[in-house]
């Protein structure tokens, strides 16, 4: 089940990976498209595409253990791009 799981994971990370790179506009009419933003888009791309890898390699190992740090490792991920987005947001709206 872990497997399948993290195989799933991986794919998801990778389509975001592929949408915060490559189809930034997406992104832009959230936020200001300037440098910092287009740089800080292509930083967590890179973040989400080396996440995936790792949950193809979690999947093949195939332990709980280091699958529950994996998963703190990405909700903290998550939760620092979600920050970030919503001050760039918010910035943007003054």
């Amino acid at each position: 089940m872990i497997i399948l799981l993290f195989t799933l994971v991986a794919l998801v990370l990778f389509a975001t990976s592929y949408l915060l790179y490559a189809k930034q506009a997406i992104f832009f009419s959230l936020i200001p498209n300037n440098n910092t933003n287009q740089a800080f888009l292509k930083i967590y791309s890179i973040v989400h595409l080396v996440l995936g890898l790792i949950a193809i390699a979690v999947a093949v190992i195939d332990s709980k253990l280091i699958a529950l740090f994996y998963l703190a490792l990405l909700l903290i991920s998550s939760a620092s791009f979600s920050i970030l987005l919503a001050q760039k947001m918010k910035k943007s709206g003054d």
